[in-house]
Order: structure tokens, then sequence, then C-alpha cells
């Protein structure tokens, strides 16, 4: 008998590595409940440009728009400190808000901050 049901499912710590931008947005659609759909649009410098729905109910939750250049560059840094690349990864990423989409372009480890800090 299996006594964990989350042994069959591959579980995933939003606070690692991700193999690839496709699996960093698979996991963002299962781990945040405001996502309704999140899709590669492009790339800007070698860096994924995503798109992201956010659903009505949580758009009251984003901060204010004079908020993003802060929060963007702290994500920048975490980001680049976790992939052990330090400062390298200033102005590489860039976040706009037209309810309902959200667009976030960045490495995947700096978007995933980008999402926390955001929301």
């Amino acid at each position: 008998m299996n006594k964990h049901k989350s042994q069959n499912k591959k579980e995933r710590n939003t606070d690692t590595m991700f193999e690839s931008i496709e699996d960093a947005v698979a996991t963002w659609k299962e781990e945040y409940s405001f996502i309704e759909d999140a899709v590669v649009t492009g790339y800007e410098g070698g860096y994924p440009i995503v798109d992201f729905t956010i659903g009505k109910a949580a758009w009251s939750l984003v901060k204010d728009k004079s908020k993003f250049k802060r929060i963007v560059r702290s994500s920048e840094m975490e980001g680049g400190i976790e992939v052990g690349v330090s400062t390298c990864f200033k102005d590489t990423a860039f976040v706009k808000w037209n309810p309902p989409v959200m667009t976030i372009c960045g490495y995947p480890e700096v978007i995933n901050r980008i999402i926390k800090k955001i929301m």
C-alpha cells in the first residue's frame, strides 16, 4: 500500500534550478494557482520571454508597477548568485503588466523570483 500519493508524482521545489524553460513553465503552471496559462513567446538577448495569463481574482495582488524595477533587479542578483554568475544577469530581465497578461523576460531562476515577489 502506498502511504504517500506524492511518491508517484515528481515533486518540485520552486527554489531549485530548472532543467529547461519548458520544465520551468510546467512547474509554474502547476505550483501557482493564480497562473491560468504560461507560454514561451520568444527570446530576447538569449533569454526566454514568457506570457503568463493571471487569473482576474489575483490582479489585485500584483505589486504596483513603480516597484517592478526594484523587484527585477533584486531577482536578477539572487538568480545570478543561485546559478553562480553573480552580477552577470544585470539588465537581462523585464516585466510588462497588461491585464490579464504579465510578460516576463529573463533567465528561468530570475523569472521564478520575479513571480514570487511581484504577487
